[in-house]
């Protein structure tokens, strides 16, 4: 007996030594990782919360173990549901580099790319989720950064020409489907090039950029947008306005720029609103048109045609794809 009674527990004392040396080399490599790895139950309460979790989120695994993870998304539960259908969806029950965002201490918000796989018992029963997710926060505000430089004039900080054509299709469509109106304010500066002429480059930026911050001031930050299309030519897009209300915005905007009269510099301005056929030909050519009617009538003011007008003239003829 005592020989048996050896024999069968001298493997098991070693598989437990093997056990614990194996338990102790995966929690020193997940220690040591910078990443967020979790593990939650079925009921989706967090039972694991890494070293690097605790210092990405900046939260201690005790204050977070057994709170649903999706307090911690910021679309809560409606992410963690769009989460689970797309492991159940998964072939081999594993999703791969999901980016979505999450809340850290203190208020800040985290870009992550997320993996998640359910974790599954002896008999293939699903008993919980492992989710390990990397802070990819810098790489999207770069990429942020790098889209604002190719749709934003660098002198002014509105948006520029090339992305004037891509949200005016996209308003257009916007207010025919939703039935809502779209109007649109173009300005064009007076006495602008005498002044840039007589006292150079620097002081005619300076004009710009002041008659570009008293557009900013004057409307709806995330609503409305405004364009520098092109030397003294500005255009707003007014999602939701309609052209008396757009008017009150023009005027609000020539009020904020009246110190540039004292420098002999005025504004021409001219409003008009998306007609019911969506043609944003129409609507610019109507805008052109009222903003030269008020340039017609200041004395000594030069007559020329816009940028914007030579576009779409082109375009009507066909010379060039808008």
């Amino acid at each position: 007996m005592p020989l048996i009674t050896q024999r069968a527990h001298g493997p098991l004392i070693a598989l437990s030594t093997d056990f614990i040396r194996v338990k102790e080399y995966f929690e020193a490599i997940v220690a040591s990782s910078g990443d967020l790895i979790c593990t939650t139950d079925v009921t989706g309460r967090v039972i694991y919360f890494s070293p690097g979790a605790e210092a990405m989120l900046g939260l201690t695994a005790a204050s977070v173990a057994g709170r649903p993870a999706h307090d911690f998304y910021v679309e809560g539960r409606d992410e963690a549901e769009r989460l689970m259908k797309l492991l159940r969806a998964s072939p081999d029950g594993r999703l791969h580099n999901h980016e979505t965002r999450m809340k850290a201490s203190g208020g800040r918000i985290l870009h992550v790319s997320l993996s998640v796989s359910f974790l599954k018992d002896a008999r293939g029963r699903v008993i919980g989720t492992l989710g390990i997710a990397k802070d990819i926060s810098d790489r999207v505000e770069l990429e942020r950064r790098l889209r604002e430089l190719t749709r934003t004039d660098d002198l002014t900080g509105l948006y520029n020409q090339r992305h004037f054509h891509d949200r005016l299709r996209e308003e257009a469509a916007r207010a025919r489907r939703q039935g809502d109106p779209l109007s649109m304010i173009v300005f064009d500066l007076d006495g602008f090039k005498q002044v840039n002429d007589k006292h150079g480059h620097l002081e005619g930026d300076r004009i710009l950029r002041a008659f570009a911050g008293a557009i900013s001031d004057s409307v709806r930050r995330e609503v409305d947008l405004a364009f520098r299309y092109g030397g003294d030519e500005f255009i707003l897009l007014l999602p939701g306005t309609t052209a008396v209300k757009a008017v009150t915005v023009s005027r609000r905007i020539v009020k904020a720029a009246a110190p540039l009269v004292k420098e002999g510099v005025t504004a021409s301005w001219g409003v008009a609103r998306l007609p019911p056929s969506g043609d944003v030909s129409e609507l610019v050519r109507e805008a052109d048109k009222a903003m030269f009617k008020m340039k017609s009538g200041k004395a000594g003011v030069r007559r020329r045609g816009t940028d914007l007008a030579r576009v779409y003239a082109a375009a009507a003829r066909g010379t060039r794809r808008i």
